[in-house]
């Protein structure tokens, strides 16, 4: 399945590179017209199969080559655990214990143990290193608990400031950006 998904991405990045040179050059196989505004066409559609012959391809080598599994063995045999798996579980954990929303996490197994990465919003009503020892707490006992591996450390990166939600107001990030990013109390 993997190989299929591999040759689809190759497909269609070629195709897009065909495309781009057709659209921006006008040089075409024999037999092949294309003049005015279709070489525009030709170009525009050519760079979007571009970008997303890339991407697809992107993934899937993530996830062939990128996400190996975590090994623990044990007297009772060998524990394969993925990645993603832990990710998703620190994620859930953020996101139900504190209320944090979106916190995008990255491990990396290490010979002591996890090394966790997290990169959040912290709401602005709370108290910044109350919040973060509260968060190394919760991620180090309930990753050891659920699954038996230790953490080693937990790295935080706040990268911007979020308003709560409070009975029917919506907050907006500090800054006074578009996006609209709240948490309900």
């Amino acid at each position: 399945m993997a190989h299929l998904a591999v040759l689809f991405a190759l497909l269609l990045y070629f195709v897009g590179v065909f495309l781009l040179w057709t659209g921006t050059t006008g040089i075409t196989p024999p037999g092949l017209e294309v003049v005015g505004v279709w070489r525009i066409l030709f170009g525009i559609f050519g760079g979007f199969l571009l970008v997303i012959g890339s991407w697809f391809g992107k993934e899937i080598f993530g996830i062939i080559f990128g996400q190996r599994p975590i090994r623990r063995s044990s007297d009772h045999g060998e524990l394969l655990i993925a990645p993603r798996a832990i990710r998703e579980l620190i994620g859930g954990l953020l996101q139900r214990e504190l209320g944090l929303k979106r916190p995008k996490v990255r491990i990396r197994d290490d010979s002591e143990g996890l090394k966790v990465q997290i990169s959040l919003r912290l709401p602005l009503e709370e108290d910044l290193p109350e919040i973060t020892e509260r968060i190394r707490v919760l991620v180090s006992s309930e990753v050891e608990r659920r699954i038996g591996i230790p953490v080693s450390s937990v790295d935080i990166t706040v990268h911007g400031i979020a308003q709560r939600k409070t009975e029917g107001k919506v907050g907006t990030p500090a800054g006074g950006g578009a996006e609209e990013d709240t948490v309900s109390s």
